[in-house]
């Protein structure tokens, strides 16, 4: 072959990878996974709005009662604890995802590794919220929890709610998976 066919074939060839990348950038732009937000499972947890305080206790004392697999469930505690003081407390769970803080959005949780505690993981978290926060002004740094999304069985979760300590349990459907559902804040009086 000569130089100017090679060069043919260069270019035929850099042409068809053009097109093709278009193409896959296209379908990308297209698919519903990239191109809209994921739409969550409709469960929440927490109050509804307008729902008083005795409602929503009711309706989460309903859950529990029913919960039997494992299965997520808020748990707010009827006054904020301290990390060391949340920890003694939900130590018989199996897990806790998350922490909740005054009426913000959960902040999603490690478990220990070996060596740590639970009231370890609660206080690098409420560090790092702390040190997230600094400089911003007059804004209070959090050093209490105010409720938790753990994930356990029914009976662990029954045995938590008889905490003098806790304030309700709620508990969603067992098929209810992590990141698919929302979490409302619940202020107990």
């Amino acid at each position: 072959m000569t130089e100017g066919q090679w060069e043919l074939i260069r270019r035929i060839v850099a042409v068809l990878a053009a097109v093709a990348f278009a193409g896959v950038l296209v379908l990308a732009f297209l698919d519903d996974a990239t191109s809209e937000p994921a739409a969550p499972n409709g469960d929440m947890l927490g109050t509804e709005a307008g729902e008083s305080f005795e409602d929503y206790q009711a309706r989460a004392a309903e859950s529990l009662a029913v919960a039997t697999d494992p299965a997520y469930a808020l748990i707010t505690l009827d006054e904020p604890l301290t990390p060391a003081e949340a920890a003694e407390v939900l130590e018989p769970l199996d897990r806790v995802n998350a922490l909740v803080v005054a009426l913000a959005p959960p902040f999603a949780l490690p478990e220990p590794v070996d060596g740590e505690t639970r009231a370890d993981v609660f206080d690098r978290e409420l560090s790092r919220i702390g040190d997230s926060l600094a400089g911003i002004g007059d804004v209070p740094v959090p050093e209490r929890i105010d409720a938790v999304v753990a994930h356990d069985a029914g009976d662990p979760l029954r045995a938590i709610a008889t905490d003098d300590a806790v304030a309700t349990v709620e508990v969603l459907p067992s098929d209810a998976a992590w990141g698919r559902f929302g979490v409302r804040p619940v202020q107990v009086p």
